[in-house]
């Protein structure tokens, strides 16, 4: 079996059907069926089952198909870090939001002084886009706000990150999440958002009213600013907005709204210099955070 046969294989996995992995490799048909074929009589299994016209992924599918994301991950990588060799390398970095908009530019600009730092290739998404292009090798590292659920990922959490309550109106004291509920609509973010899932969480249970649902954390600050609901969103993100007046903060008496960014990774990751580098300008910006808030 080779790398190529791997190729074709994944092709079939994720499209579910091998006119369509042909058509996006650029190959026949028979080629792809006759790749899987080649797998499945190596190692005596089945990797599909065929009903009803259709494919059905069996068990041993499955666990080719982990280890086949791994080991071509690792293969583009080297490939890519030969090929670079004496070049600046290019460092792929899925962030959130959240992070994307408010911390990760000053992280970037500190790493431009680097000696030899990557050229940074960014993606800003939720947390579960950036998780799942990290387990594919789409992306070398992800910092985010929200939980990592896939196993071959490692999370590192680096800086803290409460979240807050915020209306346009001046706030009317503290009170408990289900009285804040009861009284105003709330501005959520999009499903597979990490601090959609964090409100969610604390939700259960709760009656609450969905004003707004959106991807665009701007948007989600202009419509609290315009009195249309009340957002729970990341301090950091609202900060200019309570400074100025235009946002007031409602504190909540029953509940935790504090959550962590984490430096994320796979598991079989190589850790190159770029990649060393980034992670450790991420914890030198929350030690300076960390100390900043601390400050008298």
């Amino acid at each position: 079996m080779t790398l190529r046969h791997l190729e074709i294989f994944l092709a079939v996995f994720d499209w579910g059907n091998m006119r369509r992995a042909a058509e996006a490799l650029y190959i026949s048909q028979p080629t792809v069926s006759g790749a899987v074929k080649e797998i499945e009589e190596e190692y005596g299994v089945l990797l599909f089952e065929r009903l009803n016209h259709r494919l059905h992924v069996t068990r041993e599918g499955e666990l080719l198909a982990s280890y086949a994301r791994r080991l071509l991950a690792l293969f583009r990588e080297m490939d890519g870090t030969l090929k670079s060799h004496g070049e600046h390398a290019s460092l792929r970095i899925g962030a959130t939001l959240t992070i994307g908009t408010c911390v990760l530019p000053d992280i970037l600009q500190v790493m431009k002084q680097e000696p030899s730092a990557p050229e940074p290739v960014v993606l800003v998404d939720n947390t579960r886009a950036i998780e799942e292009r990290i387990a594919r090798g789409e992306l070398d590292v992800g910092f985010v706000e929200g939980v990592i659920q896939h196993p071959d990922l490692t999370a590192l959490p680096v800086m803290d990150d409460p979240l807050i309550a915020v209306t346009a109106a001046p706030s009317p004291g503290p009170m408990t999440l289900k009285d804040l509920c009861a009284q105003f609509p709330l501005l959520m973010r999009e499903p597979g958002s990490g601090t959609r899932a964090m409100v969610e969480n604390l939700l259960q249970g709760v009656p609450y009213r969905q004003a707004w649902v959106c991807s665009n954390t701007q948007a989600i600050i202009r419509a609290a600013e315009a009195g249309l609901g009340v957002a729970i969103l990341s301090r950091l993100l609202a900060a200019d907005s309570l400074q100025a007046g235009r946002l007031w903060e409602i504190p909540l008496t029953d509940c935790s709204l504090n959550r962590s960014f984490r430096l994320v990774w796979h598991k079989d990751k190589f850790m190159s210099p770029g990649l060393l580098t980034f992670c450790r300008l991420c914890r030198e910006y929350a030690d300076k955070k960390g100390k900043a808030n601390a400050s008298p």
